[in-house]
């Protein structure tokens, strides 16, 4: 899974990387669902806005992620260290 780093805008825009974008065949105008989870947000393609709204799609959408996270033996900590981490090395001169 690729990681990258963004900004949001003053008026709320978030930028998804042009390499991610190709690579997904994102085109201008696509919808994507929203999810707030704690301190985190989530976005999700979708192409049937109606059928995509409820939590179960969600849930069927990350249930690969979550359970790959839980067999490598993946903790919280670990993936809070690593963003620290890179967040660190994105600030630092080049």
């Amino acid at each position: 899974m690729a990681i990258e780093i963004t900004r949001m805008t003053s008026k709320g825009q978030v930028v998804i990387p042009q390499e991610m974008r190709e690579e997904k065949g994102l085109k201008e105008g696509e919808r994507f669902l929203v999810y707030d989870l704690s301190d985190s947000i989530v976005l999700k393609r979708v192409k049937n806005l109606e059928a995509a709204k409820s939590i179960d799609e969600f849930e069927r959408a990350f249930s690969s992620t979550w359970a790959a996270a839980k067999k490598s033996g993946a903790k919280e900590k670990d993936a809070e260290a690593e963003i620290a981490s890179y967040r660190k090395s994105a600030r630092e001169p080049a």
